[in-house]
Formats: structure tokens, C-alpha cells, sequence
């Protein structure tokens, strides 16, 4: 592990940004977890990662960028905890700027290479069930497709723009992103699922040998919403990854003080249960539930 890059702190030690690297020359693969601090699943995914890198002998370059917000996962805060700046809108980021623009500057410089990928977790009221998220088009597709998740979500180019994924894709980088889990807790079976898929990625592009049995993936660019129609106490009768069929009960939103029944929520389609609102007190229009459905 080495430190890529420095940052004196008004009042505790030295920020690090550490970066681990196995193998050498080409190709070149950059993953990064942990720009949102609470977000520690993907943080638990790439160090079980490196265990099985340490392990096996990789073809080309493999740098991993195990936490970026390391101030703010000690504290279990998504913002940096100085000025409360989101990291992700900093990118590209300033060498002369503020902390967190010189920290995303150093971060864009640490993940050089072709292929980059961003693991992240859900907010800290929505579980999400492990998934790949690409573009609607590019070199991402396929190892997309390879991640061996349920589902691989094809989403406007649009939605590629912003952040550490928009600033790895102005620099001509393929980019992906792996989600799941919730922000704030550790969801030890999702980073486990996180990790064999970053590994399938790896076999795929070249870097690794040794394969990891994958499952059926649903490739879609159509995903349900369910919205709470007024403010109430959330029930879910799914979780996360299930699979769902037309009309099947989704959740119920009840009264918050006596718990008398408001509205339920059914499946408008059959599919999979994408992500479920974990903290139940919801107000109208929430996201309760997203289910993403087959195309054709």
C-alpha cells in the first residue's frame, strides 16, 4: 500500500489517500470505494478484493483506492466532515483549490488507465440489492454484463456525466458502477456480492484466471419507482433481490401512531426488487420501492 497523497488536517492527523497496486504494465484497472464515507460496503467489497489479489498473480495493473473519505467514514458521515462538502461534486477537482478539490484532483490522477470503476451503496434509508449500473452505450457493456449481478441497469448517458464517474468518462475512461447495500451499516452478504462481481469483472478484462460462477443477469433500461402517495410508516413485504409478479404486495404505508392501513402498494409488473426503503417514516412521494422490470 502506498500513499498517494497528503493532506495536512487543522486538527487531527495527516489526511492519506492510499492506494493499493498489484501487478504491472498494461492493461490498467482503477476501482475506488468510499467517496461517500458512510457508503462502507464497497469499502468491505475491495478489501476482500485484495485478499484474493494477494493470492493470485494479476495480469497488467490493478490499482484499488480502498476509502477516499476516510475522515468521514471514522465518523460515519457521507459529507467530508470539515465544511460538509459532498466529494463526489468536486471532480475533476483543483491541485490549488480546497481540500476536498485538491483530494478529488489527486483521486482523478490516482485512477489512470482505461477501465475505472466506482462501487457504491445506497442512501442510509434505502437498501439496494447488488446491481451494475453502465451507460446506454460504450466499452462498458460487456463487462457489465460480466459482473454476473442480477440485474445490469442500462441508464441515459446523462447520468454518467456527474462526478467521479463523469470525470473518469471526460477523460476518455470506460467507467461502471457496482451498488448495493445502504449507507451507514455494513451489509456483509451485499459486499461479499460486490466482491465475486468485481472479480467476474476482472476475469473478463483480462486480469485475473480464475473464474466465479455468476447468475443470470436481467439487462434493462426499465425501472419501476413506487412512491408513497402520502406520509406514513413504511411496511415492506419484499426485500432486496427478490423477484416479483404483477399485483404481488410490495409494502403497506400505515398510520404512524396506531398503525391503521393508508395504502399498499402492489406491483404493477413482474421483475426484481431493486432497492426497499429501509427507514419507515416516509413522506409523501418517497421512494418506497424500485423493481426493475424485463424489456420485451
Amino acid at each position: 500500500m502506498s500513499a498517494f497523497f497528503r493532506l495536512e488536517s487543522p486538527y487531527r492527523g495527516e489526511y492519506v489517500l492510499h492506494r493499493l497496486t498489484f501487478g504491472s504494465g498494461d492493461p490498467v484497472v482503477s476501482i475506488v470505494a468510499g467517496v461517500h464515507g458512510n457508503e462502507v460496503n464497497g469499502v468491505c467489497a475491495l478489501n476482500l478484493v485484495a485478499g484474493v489479489l494477494r493470492l493470485q498473480r494479476a495480469r497488467g495493473t490493478i490499482h484499488i483506492l480502498p476509502c477516499v473519505n476516510v475522515f468521514g467514514a471514522e465518523e460515519a458521515r457521507k459529507r467530508w466532515p470539515f465544511d460538509d462538502r459532498d466529494l463526489n461534486d468536486a471532480f475533476p477537482g483543483d491541485p490549488d483549490g480546497s481540500p476536498v478539490d485538491r483530494i478529488a484532483d489527486a483521486v482523478l490522477r490516482a485512477t489512470d488507465g482505461p477501465l475505472c470503476i466506482d462501487i457504491q451503496t445506497g442512501s442510509a434509508t434505502v437498501h439496494e440489492a447488488p446491481h451494475v449500473r453502465v451507460p446506454l452505450s460504450g466499452a462498458a457493456q460487456e463487462l457489465g454484463r460480466a459482473a454476473g449481478l442480477p440485474v445490469m441497469w442500462r441508464r441515459p448517458t446523462a447520468r454518467f456525466d456527474e462526478g467521479l464517474v463523469g470525470a473518469w468518462r471526460a477523460a476518455g475512461r470506460a467507467a461502471l458502477v457496482l451498488r448495493g447495500g445502504r449507507g451507514g451499516s455494513l451489509d456483509l452478504d451485499d459486499a461479499r456480492t460486490l466482491a465475486r462481481a468485481l472479480v467476474r469483472v476482472l476475469v473478463e478484462g483480462g486480469f485475473l484466471q480464475t473464474p466465479e460462477p455468476a447468475v443470470p443477469t436481467m439487462v434493462t433500461t426499465e425501472v419501476r419507482e413506487y412512491r408513497s402517495s402520502l406520509g406514513g410508516f413504511f411496511v415492506p413485504e419484499v426485500r432486496p433481490g427478490d423477484r416479483v409478479v404483477t399485483r404481488q404486495l410490495l409494502g403497506q404505508l400505515r398510520a404512524p401512531l396506531g398503525g391503521e392501513p393508508l395504502e399498499d402498494l402492489h406491483a404493477l409488473a413482474p421483475g426484481i426488487v431493486l432497492a426497499v426503503r429501509v427507514y419507515p417514516m416516509v413522506y409523501a412521494r418517497e421512494l418506497v420501492v424500485r423493481v426493475a422490470e424485463s424489456v420485451g
